[in-house]
Parts: C-alpha cells; sequence; structure tokens
C-alpha cells in the first residue's frame, strides 16, 4: 500500500552500522576501489553529547562520507600585506568560540551516532603553497568526507601579487590574493548559513590583523529541529486524512526519466564523477536582467528557472528532438526558516527541503513570450511556496518509502528532476570600512552531486553587482561537452531576455 505512516521524530536513535566509502576523483571526485570503514567511541569525558542524531543528519553523514553532497564556497580575498598563517588561526578560533555549530561533532555513542559538542577548538585549516591548484584541494576536502571529528574545512592558497584580479580597480590598495575555500557539514548549515559564516570569519579576520577586542556575543546557534518534525507530524496527518490533497502532491512530483537524457543519453564507462564548470555574467547585463525582472513583477529566482527551463528545451530542439511541448522537472532548494514561528533566526540549520516543479514548455515559448512564461514559473513557485507543498512533497515521499535512509546513502533512488537549483541570491559581503585589510572580491560555490538525487546543479549567487551560476553535474549521466552545451544555452538565453524591450 502506498500510504503508510511516517512516526513523529524528535531525536530518533539512528544506528551507526552503515558502511562509509571514501571517495576520490576525475575532475572534482571519483569512485576508487577501496572501501573504508570507521569506527570510533568517545567517552563522555572528551566531549559533551547533546543528542542522538536525526534522520536527515544522518543521510548526510552517510553520504558525505562516500564523498558526495558536500558543498564548497570558493572565494577569492584580497589583502593590503601578505596574510600570516597565525592570524587566520586566530580569526578561526574566534569564529568557533562565538559560532556553536562550528563546534559540533558527529561521533559514535554506544553504538548510536550522536552529535556532541567539541571540547577545546580544532579547526581544520591549512595554508597551502602558492602553486597548489584549487580544483586538487577541492578533491581532497571532499574525498573523505568528515570522518576524523572537525566538520568544517578552510583552506587557503596564497597566489601573489601578479595574479589577475576580477576587480582590478581595487588591486592597487589590495594587492596579495589568496584562493579560500571552505565546506562544512551539511547537517550542520545550508548554503545560506554557510555564506554568513564566511563573511563573519573576513570580518574578524579584519578585526585580528587591526588589533580590535573580538566581544564574546554568538552570533548563531546550533538547530534542535523539534519544529521541523512538529511540522512534518501535521503535515502528515493531514495527507492520511486527505487521500485526494495526497494524490494531487503525488501529481506535482516527477516519476519519469529527465527530458535531458532523450537528447543527450548517458555516457558508457564506470567514472561516477562530479564535474562543475562556472559562467559569470558581467555587471551590465546582471542590472538589465533584475530590472526586466522588476518590470514584469518576477522575483530573481523565479525567471532563472524560466531561463534555465527554456535553455533546456533549446538544446533539446536543437538535438533533433521536436514535439508540441517539453516536460522539465527542477527541483528548489528551500529555506526551512520560511515555515518556521518558535525557532530563532539566528539558529544554524541543514535541514533538506526542496519543492519539485513539473513545467510544459510549448514550442512557441521556446523561441518568444520569455516574460509571459517567466510570471507563470513564478507564479506556480510561489503558490508552492506559500502552501507548504515542500513539506507535502517531502512527507508524501517518506510515506511511501519509510525508513530507508541507509539505503538511499548505499543505492540513491533514480534520477527523476531536469535539474536541482540553489539560489543565495546576493552573497552577504562584509560591511566595507576605510581601515580593512582584506576584502573578497570574489565568490564562486560547487557542490558534489554524483550519487545523490540531483543528475544536474544549478548554484545562483549575486556578487558584488554580477551574477554567476556554476553547474556540478555527475559524469555517469553527463558528459564534459554536454554540460559546457548547457551552460552557454543558459548563458545565451539569460544574456538575450535581458535585453528584452520592456512591454
Amino acid at each position: 500500500m502506498w500510504l503508510r505512516s511516517v512516526p513523529r521524530l524528535r531525536a530518533p536513535f539512528l544506528s551507526a552500522s552503515a558502511p562509509r566509502l571514501a571517495l576520490g576523483d576525475r575532475r572534482v571526485l571519483e569512485e576508487p576501489r577501496q572501501r573504508i570503514y570507521l569506527s570510533r567511541s568517545l567517552s563522555s569525558g572528551d566531549v559533551k553529547w547533546l543528542r542522538p542524531i536525526d534522520r536527515e543528519s544522518l543521510l548526510f553523514h552517510l553520504v558525505h562520507n562516500r564523498g558526495s553532497r558536500m558543498g564548497i564556497f570558493l572565494m577569492t580575498l584580497n589583502s593590503v600585506n601578505p596574510l600570516k598563517t597565525e592570524d587566520i588561526e586566530r580569526a578561526l578560533f574566534h569564529l568557533q568560540r562565538k559560532n556553536l555549530a562550528m563546534r559540533v561533532d558527529i561521533r559514535i555513542r554506544d553504538d548510536v551516532w550522536w552529535f556532541c559538542e567539541q571540547d577545546g577548538y580544532n579547526v581544520d585549516f591549512k595554508m597551502l603553497s602558492e602553486g597548489a591548484s584549487s580544483v586538487e584541494e577541492c578533491r581532497r576536502m571532499c574525498e573523505r568526507g568528515f570522518p576524523d571529528g572537525a566538520t568544517w574545512k578552510f583552506r587557503m592558497i596564497p597566489r601573489g601579487k601578479e595574479a589577475p584580479c576580477v576587480m582590478p580597480e581595487v588591486k592597487g590598495d589590495f594587492p596579495y590574493q589568496y584562493d579560500v575555500l571552505m565546506t562544512s557539514h551539511h547537517a550542520l548549515g545550508d548554503g545560506l548559513s554557510v555564506s554568513l559564516i564566511v563573511k563573519r570569519m573576513v570580518e574578524l579576520l579584519n578585526d585580528v590583523i587591526l588589533g580590535r577586542h573580538v566581544d564574546d556575543e554568538v552570533t548563531s546557534r546550533f538547530s534542535s529541529r523539534e519544529e521541523c518534525y512538529e511540522i512534518e507530524s501535521r503535515i502528515t496527518k493531514m495527507l492520511e486524512e486527505d487521500p485526494q490533497r495526497h494524490d494531487y502532491v503525488r501529481e506535482t512530483m516527477p516519476d519519469a526519466s529527465p527530458l535531458l537524457l532523450r537528447a543527450f543519453p548517458r555516457p558508457s564507462g564506470n567514472r561516477v564523477t562530479t564535474g562543475y564548470l562556472t559562467r559569470i555574467v558581467d555587471h551590465e547585463a546582471t542590472q538589465n536582467f533584475q530590472r526586466q525582472c522588476k518590470a514584469h513583477g518576477v522575483t530573481i529566482n523565479g525567471a532563472f528557472t524560466a531561463v534555465i527551463n527554456i535553455a533546456m528545451a533549446r538544446l533539446v530542439q536543437k538535438s533533433g528532438i521536436s514535439q508540441r511541448s517539453y516536460r522539465i522537472a527542477s527541483n528548489h532548494r528551500v529555506s526551512v526558516n520560511r515555515y518556521l514561528k518558535q525557532t530563532p533566526r539566528d539558529v544554524m540549520d541543514g535541514y533538506p527541503l526542496y519543492l519539485s516543479h513539473i513545467s510544459n514548455i510549448t514550442s512557441d515559448r521556446v523561441t518568444s513570450h520569455f516574460w509571459e512564461y517567466a510570471k507563470e514559473v513564478n507564479r506556480e513557485l510561489r503558490e508552492g511556496l506559500t502552501s507548504e507543498l515542500p513539506f507535502e512533497q517531502k512527507m508524501a515521499r517518506l510515506m511511501a518509502q519509510p525508513n530507508l535512509v541507509e539505503e538511499w546513502a548505499r543505492n540513491p533512488p533514480p534520477v527523476v528532476h531536469d535539474y536541482g537549483i540553489t539560489n543565495i541570491a546576493h552573497f552577504p559581503m562584509p560591511e566595507r570600512r576605510k581601515d580593512d585589510q582584506v576584502m573578497v572580491t570574489d565568490v564562486n560555490s560547487v557542490a558534489m552531486v554524483h550519487k545523490y538525487i540531483h543528475m544536474l546543479l544549478f548554484l545562483v549567487l549575486t556578487v558584488r553587482g554580477r551574477c554567476s551560476y556554476s553547474l556540478s553535474y555527475a559524469t555517469d549521466y553527463f558528459t564534459d561537452d554536454t554540460a559546457i552545451l548547457l551552460a552557454d544555452e543558459v548563458m545565451s538565453v539569460y544574456r538575450e531576455v535581458s535585453e528584452m524591450k520592456e512591454a
């Protein structure tokens, strides 16, 4: 029977018996041949035990330790003088001291995974040599997940005074340049939460270099998710009592093979990796796009979704598949904070919540009527968000297949979405002060998507007036050439609709 109840979860005791794999790399990650088993148990004297791990966090933990689902911020930092390793370590010490989530670890206690608070401060930070490769370091950061205690990783790579800068106008005052790579356990924070941590790290680094006093104010807390599970219980009960609504929710979720795979069959070979590429839209095109969104009453996220959908439909057309309409299914990362009333705003959380959206694009809209289509997509997304549809979809999936966390981690369900999208919008930059010693000049984001729920994931953000999006793709689904075709087509549509005359 499809409809099955899901018990209310507060802090479920979940076993640590599932095997964990460490993955290697092709461009970013590749599956190795060796299986690594981890087993660790600490006494209560080593750490402060917080609570048993919950369902969502266990899934992240198992998948992370297979090298997948990790997200990395790649930031460019420019400084007035060469940075001292001890200053960076001091800034990270304050960052961890002021943010409880950065002191949380996931460890085994009596054969059960628990959240615990580290005894002391221990950030996994390394200053690498100037010739180090950011791509290779991304691989090393992701290939083992978080098996050894630290749930945050920072790396810095000096690039020297001669390195090109995306903001050449500041190079004279901030001549020294560094690549900063940061990743965290997804159970502790989503992309937005972690972007705020990155912002605070830069602020603290400025304070440390200038010798400013750093106060004891706590700037973020660690979520208990009680309110999330209360919503889950309410939604589950509602779906059980309202079969008609339950059927409607099921119809909003895709259950077929993605459209792109018809035009671009999966590559042969056994490599299971994540590849990625990035596209940056210049300041003028970004402003034009935002202006068009405002004029048509469409959010940037809704319009960008429409851009991707049109680009995919065009790409399928160009491949020789001509039909009256094209069905494209997208999966949108949703911040759970929009549904929480009791949880304080300063709580960090990585609770996974998505909105599935199915769009049927008629042939005429592939070549024209873009903003009319964008309004339709925007309206559908807004209605889904305001009606709690993301929670309903999540619980409908769990009601169909409860208690499969470890199985999903080992053998993820078939991919049914054409792509996923995470939109951070405007990356939170530190407020500029005249005596700043460091400043952020560029930011990109990458996610490990292989062996998880997506075959393509767009990560969209705006940095200092420029839109940037990266495309992470599973190489057992797409070749590098296909990924490049898609990224270029998205860029082409973005520029085209940005320059349209307003109606």
